[in-house]
């Protein structure tokens, strides 16, 4: 028996037509496909949990009215695994707060970027402050492009020894 010609090119044709033009490869929808990027902006409000460690710089004695403090460490979280954690912010001793900015850096590079307000409680109480602030995703780098979320930290400061230890409970979109 002999396939005619036209019977493969309309077979061919009738494939191609029936055929998905989006890739399925995983390393290919990382490549760039739009689905990929759908899915990676769906703007769906996610969990944002996890805990940092950090050390801060003592202020210089006497302490002044405010204090510039630049707190560094890890921190663990849900979306970005273990972090390198960097920031900024403005103590009022005499008010008890603190105002600043956060850069969250995960493994692989992407960040992601928070500014934060709160009160410290206490006074350095055996040497510890207790911590509680809000926090505001304003953004970031890579997955976290156009990232917004809000939450809650919750801590201890340790004056003498000059580290931080903090939880965070919070939600995240990207």
């Amino acid at each position: 028996m002999r396939t005619s010609l036209a019977t493969i090119a309309l077979l061919a044709s009738g494939l191609t037509a029936c055929a998905d033009s989006a890739p399925t490869s995983p390393a290919t929808l990382a490549a760039g496909s739009t689905r990929s990027v759908a899915s990676q902006r769906s703007g769906t409000s996610r969990p944002f949990s996890g805990s940092c460690t950090l050390t801060f710089n003592a202020p210089s004695f006497p302490p002044p009215a405010i204090h510039h403090q630049i707190d560094t460490g890890t921190c663990h979280f849900t979306h970005l695994g273990l972090t390198d954690f960097y920031g900024e912010q403005d103590i009022n001793f005499a008010a008890g707060t603190q105002v600043g900015w956060r850069t969250l850096t995960a493994a692989n590079g992407d960040q992601l970027f928070l500014t934060n307000s709160g009160r410290n409680s206490g006074g350095p109480v055996g040497g510890l402050v207790s911590i509680d602030a809000q926090f505001v995703i304003v953004g970031g780098t890579g997955r976290f492009a156009g990232a917004t979320g809000s939450g809650r930290g919750i801590g201890v400061a340790n004056v003498i020894t000059r580290t931080t230890t903090i939880s965070i409970d919070g939600s995240i979109s990207y």
